[in-house]
């Protein structure tokens, strides 16, 4: 029998990312998955800024930049001709030291959460799926069957969600998830194409009333293709890949080679989310409690958020560091930010798909040079490059902020990256735990209702010049929680 104080239901990059973080405060959980191992396919390839600085924090995020690529430019092919080609280069200046569209298949992504788990003697334990569960005052028991037959039951305290779209623990506990199914069929590609023009970043290519997007990826000619599935295809599960092929070549309408691919399928775009992330002791995560489009390259890298701030949180629980309160603070939290994303994606895709006369003529020849002239303004570049990277999530209105400012900054807003000569503000927060940072004649200072690990750090001489410069007190306490968000500002 397992007994466990965590279970995560699922080894995607979501549950992978959870149980890093239960990894990096010694909290102990078991992870299963019904899968036979990581998986193959590239499916998601956006990493984001912020899903970069939390890679930083486990110490991966060197490897995964040393495996992706940095999408410098979007070009615009309308017809068969580059209407516009919008330099993205590092868009993001200096908000984030991964100021770039990062591209990492999500099976590398998968794989460096792996080894990190495995580093510290973790373990998946793949093949196995929840058939029973039975929920009781202290938890949950239920049953786990192997892929060769055998099942076993559990007794876990904390249930995590983290298998996907068709989550067993959603579908288990009966919760809700609401929202719409568009009736389009679209494709997903990885192939081989031959191009006359530099692989530097995406590819939009509009012909009539058809799109499709060109992702690049880490191989050579290899890229990630989206778009509507021709209306010859009507069951998006069987197709071969010669309809495809054709497809592409009629849409790009550019000398292009296509020389081969590793998998495609057909879709439906789903646009749902959960009334709750948090049912008792059980939590839902990334795919399981919200799912929609894949315009912004949001959905793996809010699953990896879902993880990273559900995971500090259930370590301090279970280490006896935080009363279970704080767990409330988890829906709180990441539900207000799944809601807006699932609605903005929704307007987006929308504008993308629509088959209407405005909306083909807006995105053919209005949206690049609306893109072209915005990305010419420094502050239009910074909000987009905020909104799109997910450095400009803040949890302002969570039970964990106290409404404290110093400047522009706020409690519950992610804590600033900036550098001085010899050093940058994330050094201050690779260690777990809270962080401390006092500034001038400001001495130390305990975390209320915390007994977890504390790092106390002086600040002073060009330091504190270029923190003054962010935002902070001259003199006073900054506290900063353990997933970069700031705790508390305190001045004078």
């Amino acid at each position: 029998m397992i007994k466990t104080p965590i279970l995560i239901i699922g080894a995607g990059p979501t549950g992978l990312m959870l149980s890093a973080q239960l990894h990096r405060y010694g909290a102990p959980h078991v992870i299963v998955d019904l899968k036979d191992g990581i998986t193959e396919l590239s499916k998601a390839l956006g990493v984001q800024a912020r899903t970069l600085e939390q890679y930083r924090q486990l110490g991966i995020a060197d490897a995964a930049l040393s495996e992706g690529f940095i999408a410098r430019n979007v070009r615009f092919v309308v017809k068969g001709r580059t209407r516009a080609q919008i330099q993205f280069g590092e868009i993001g200046g200096d908000l984030s030291p991964y100021p770039y569209l990062f591209i990492l298949e999500q099976s590398r992504n998968e794989a460096l959460l792996h080894d990190y788990i495995s580093a510290r003697g973790g373990k998946v334990q793949w093949s196995s799926e929840v058939v029973d569960l039975k929920k009781h005052d202290a938890g949950y028991t239920g049953t786990i069957r192997r892929g060769d037959g055998r099942e076993e039951a559990f007794e876990c305290r904390y249930l995590i969600g983290c298998g996907g779209a068709h989550s067993a623990v959603r579908h288990l506990l009966e919760m809700p998830f609401k929202g719409e199914t568009n009736e389009q069929l679209f494709f997903v590609a990885d192939m081989n194409i031959e191009l006359e023009m530099e692989k530097q970043g995406l590819l939009l290519a509009i012909n009539k009333k058809e799109f499709l997007a060109f992702f690049p990826m880490s191989g050579e000619n290899q890229y990630r293709v989206i778009g509507i599935l021709p209306p010859t295809v009507e069951d998006p599960h069987d197709f071969p890949f010669e309809v495809l092929k054709t497809h592409v070549d009629e849409v790009l309408d550019i000398p292009a080679q296509i020389t081969g691919h590793s998998w495609y399928s057909g879709y439906r775009v789903h646009h749902r989310i959960v009334d709750t992330f948090r049912n008792g002791n059980a939590f839902l995560a990334g795919d399981a409690a919200h799912i929609h489009s894949p315009a912004g390259g949001q959905g793996m890298n809010t699953g990896l958020g879902d993880a990273v701030n559900l995971g500090w949180k259930l370590a301090a629980v279970v280490n006896g560091w935080y009363d279970e309160k704080i767990l409330d603070s988890y829906n709180e939290e990441r539900r207000p930010f799944g809601v807006q994303l699932v609605r903005t994606t929704d307007q987006a895709f929308t504008v993308i798909v629509s088959p209407s006369t405005t909306a083909r003529l807006f995105r053919t020849y209005l949206l690049p040079v609306i893109l072209s002239v915005m990305l010419k303004f420094e502050p239009l570049r910074r909000f987009m490059f905020k909104t799109i990277s997910q450095t400009r999530i803040t949890y302002r209105g969570s039970s964990l902020t106290d409404g404290s400012r110093s400047g522009t900054l706020h409690s519950g807003d992610r804590f600033p990256w900036f550098e001085w000569e010899g050093g940058n503000s994330f050094d201050w927060l690779s260690d777990s735990g809270y962080v401390v940072l006092r500034f001038g004649e400001a001495g130390g200072m305990e975390i209320p209702d915390w007994s977890g690990p504390v790092v106390q750090i002086a600040v002073a001489g060009a330091a504190a010049d270029a923190a003054e410069r962010a935002g902070f007190p001259r003199n006073g306490v900054v506290i900063v929680r353990p997933d970069m968000h700031i705790a508390k500002l305190i001045a004078g």
